[in-house]
C-alpha cells in the first residue's frame, strides 16, 4: 500500500493542476455578463483548416504529456518494487520534497489559471475585431459578397462569390513551386487536367465541380431559385496557360492575383440584380457562421 503511494506522488502535480483548472474553468463560466456583439459572424479564411491544424497540435502536445508522465510512472513503479518503504525512517528531506512536489502542482497550476482570463478576454477581442471587419466590408463591397469557408456536411467550400455577374464555388489548392532556376511556375489546363510539368492532376477539377454542383442544389432548395454556380479552381503562384477553349460551364481556373475578369467583368451584363444577390448571400451565410470559441 504504501509503495503505490510513490507513483501518485509523481503525477500529484499534474492532479493538482488539473484541479486548479477545472475550478476556475467553473468560476469563469459563472460570470452572467454577456458579450456585446450582436453581428452573426462567419468564418474566415481557412478556419476548417487551421481548426485541424490546432487539432493536430493538441493530439502531439498531449502525446508527449502522456508519454512523460506514463514513463514517470514506470519508473516510479519499477523502483517502488525493489525499494524498501520505511517509514520510520522518514526524515525532514524527505518532507521537503513532498512539500515541493505539492507547491510545484500549486505554483504551476496558479500560472495557467492566471492566464485563463487572459485568453478568454484575447478571444472576445478577438470576435469584436472580427465583427468590426465584416461589418465594414459589408458597407465597402456594395452588391459584392463573399463568404469563406462555407460548411458543407462532411466537406467545405473554400470561398464563395456572390456578384452582379453571378455566384462562384472557389476551390482553392496549394502547390509548391519547381526548384530555383527552372523557369516561372506554369500550369496547363484544358478544361479537364492540370499539368504542372512533372505531373498531372484532375481531381481538383472535379472537386471544384462538384462542389459548384452541390451549391447549386443547396441554393435552389433554400431560396426556390435556380441559380447557376460557376466552378472555380484557385491556383495561388501559378500561372495558368489555357491550352483548350474554356466554356463558361466548364471548371474556371485561375491565379486569384488575375480574378477580377472573371468576378467582376467590365464587359459583360449583370446576372444577378441587388435582391437576387442578397438572397443567395444570406443563404451561403447560413452555411458560414462562426462557432463560438
Amino acid at each position: 500500500m504504501l509503495k503505490a503511494l510513490i507513483p501518485l506522488l509523481g503525477i500529484s502535480p499534474v492532479l493538482i493542476m488539473a484541479g486548479l483548472l477545472t475550478w476556475q474553468k467553473r468560476r469563469l463560466d459563472a460570470d452572467a455578463r454577456r458579450e456585446a456583439i450582436t453581428t452573426e459572424l462567419r468564418n474566415p479564411p481557412a478556419a476548417s483548416l487551421e481548426a485541424r491544424r490546432e487539432a493536430i497540435h493538441e493530439k502531439q502536445l498531449t502525446r508527449i504529456v502522456s508519454a512523460m508522465v506514463s514513463g514517470m510512472i514506470a519508473g516510479m513503479l519499477i523502483l517502488s518494487r525493489h525499494a524498501e518503504v520505511d517509514l520510520s525512517a522518514w526524515g525532514l528531506m524527505d518532507t521537503l520534497l513532498v512539500l515541493f512536489i505539492v507547491g510545484i502542482g500549486l505554483y504551476y497550476g496558479r500560472q495557467i489559471i492566471r492566464d485563463m482570463r487572459p485568453t478568454r478576454q484575447l478571444k472576445q477581442a478577438i470576435r469584436a475585431e472580427q465583427a468590426s471587419a465584416q461589418e465594414l466590408a459589408a458597407s465597402l463591397a456594395g452588391d459584392n459578397r463573399i463568404i469563406h469557408d462555407i460548411q458543407c456536411g462532411d466537406f467545405n467550400i473554400d470561398h464563395v462569390v456572390v456578384t452582379p455577374a453571378g455566384i462562384f464555388a472557389i476551390e482553392t489548392k496549394s502547390r509548391l513551386k519547381p526548384p530555383a532556376g527552372n523557369g516561372s511556375p506554369k500550369v496547363k489546363y484544358d478544361g479537364q487536367s492540370l499539368d504542372f510539368g512533372g505531373w498531372k492532376e484532375t481531381k481538383p477539377v472535379e472537386q471544384a465541380e462538384r462542389q459548384a454542383r452541390w451549391l447549386a442544389n443547396y441554393l435552389r432548395k433554400e431560396t426556390g431559385e435556380s441559380f447557376a454556380v460557376t466552378a472555380v479552381l484557385a491556383l495561388p503562384g501559378w500561372w495558368i496557360d489555357r491550352t483548350a477553349r474554356i466554356s463558361p460551364t466548364m471548371v474556371q481556373a485561375i491565379n486569384p492575383k488575375n480574378s477580377r475578369w472573371l468576378l467582376l467583368p467590365e464587359k459583360k451584363a449583370p446576372l444577378l440584380d441587388s435582391p437576387a444577390i442578397q438572397r443567395a448571400a444570406n443563404a451561403v451565410e447560413k452555411l458560414a457562421q462562426a462557432k463560438m470559441p
